[in-house]
C-alpha cells in the first residue's frame, strides 16, 4: 500500500535564536511543522539515532509524517514536529553533542521559550479566574430569580387586561426558561472545574522552610465551547430583559416597581 500524502504547502523560515533557514510545511488549516531532519542537520545530530528515542517522548504527541521536497532527494515522507514543540525539542537531547556556539543558542531559545510559556500560563490563569468570578456572580445574582418572577406575575396581573396578561405570562415563561438554562450550564462548568487537580504554590526561605502562598489549578482552562455557550445564553437573557422592560413601559409601568433595585 502506498503511504497517503497529506496536502501541504512548503515554505521556509529563519529559526529564531539559531539564525538558520529551515523548511516549514503548512497544513490546510495553517498549522506549521518543521522536518526533524532539518533540525538535526542544523545542530549536527543524527536523525537515525535520535528519532527512535524521541518517538517515545511526549515531544512526539503531535508529530506527523509529511511530504518534504528537496533538490537532492525529491519528494519524501519525513517526520515533522509541530512548531509549538520546539521548546520541548531543545530539552530532549544532551547539549554536549553540539558545538559551544549552538549550546549558547539552545540556552537563549530555551530561556525565551520558558518566559513565553510562563506569560501564557499567567494569561490563562487570569482568564480562568475572571470566568469563575463571572459564573459565581451570575449564580448569586439569579439565585432567587424564579421566585421574583412569580412575585412579578402576581402583582402585575391585577393591573393588566386579559390579552396583556397572556403576553406577560409568555414573557415570564421565556425569562424563566432562559435563567434556568444558563444557571444549569454555569453550575455544570463549575462542577467540572471542581474535579481538576490543584497545585500548591510555595516559597522556600534560606533555611529550606516552605510556606504555602497560593493554590492554582493545574490546568486553568475552561473549554472555549462552554464559555461561548454561556455568553450566548447571557446575550439571550439580555435581549429578553429588554423585551420585558419594553412591555412594562408600553403598559405604563416602571421596572423599579417589580425589582428590588438590583440590575439584572
Amino acid at each position: 500500500m502506498r503511504e497517503e500524502r497529506p496536502e501541504v504547502q512548503q515554505g521556509s523560515m529563519i529559526l529564531p535564536y539559531f539564525n538558520d533557514e529551515v523548511p516549514v510545511l503548512y497544513l490546510a488549516d495553517g498549522t506549521g511543522y518543521i522536518p526533524v531532519v532539518a533540525l538535526c542537520r542544523m545542530l549536527g545530530l543524527s536523525p537515525e539515532t535520535h528519532i527512535p528515542r524521541w518517538r517515545r517522548l511526549f515531544l512526539w504527541e503531535h508529530a506527523r509524517k509529511l511530504p518534504l521536497r528537496t533538490e537532492k532527494r525529491g519528494m519524501r515522507m519525513v517526520w515533522c514536529l509541530h512548531l509549538g514543540a520546539l521548546l520541548f525539542w531543545c530539552s530532549s537531547f544532551n547539549w554536549s553533542l553540539v558545538s559551544p556556539e549552538r549550546r549558547i543558542q539552545l540556552r537563549e531559545a530555551t530561556d525565551a521559550g520558558l518566559k513565553h510559556l510562563e506569560q501564557a500560563h499567567q494569561e490563562m490563569l487570569t482568564r480562568y479566574r475572571q470566568m469563575r468570578h463571572l459564573l459565581f456572580r451570575f449564580l448569586t445574582n439569579y439565585a432567587d430569580a424564579q421566585t421574583q418572577l412569580q412575585q412579578v406575575a402576581t402583582r402585575m396581573h391585577r393591573r393588566l387586561d386579559a390579552a396583556s396578561s397572556v403576553v406577560l405570562e409568555t414573557l415570564l415563561a421565556q425569562g424563566s426558561a432562559l435563567i434556568e438554562e444558563a444557571t444549569t450550564h454555569a453550575r455544570a462548568i463549575l462542577q467540572d472545574q471542581a474535579t481538576n487537580p490543584i497545585m500548591n504554590v510555595v516559597t522556600i526561605d534560606a533555611e529550606g522552610n516552605a510556606t504555602e502562598v497560593d493554590t492554582q489549578p493545574l490546568f486553568p482552562v475552561i473549554p472555549e465551547q462552554q464559555e461561548e455557550l454561556f455568553f450566548a445564553q447571557i446575550e439571550q437573557l439580555t435581549h429578553w430583559y429588554g423585551d420585558f422592560v419594553l412591555f412594562l413601559v408600553e403598559h405604563g409601568l416602571s421596572p423599579q416597581e417589580n425589582h428590588d433595585g438590583e440590575e439584572r
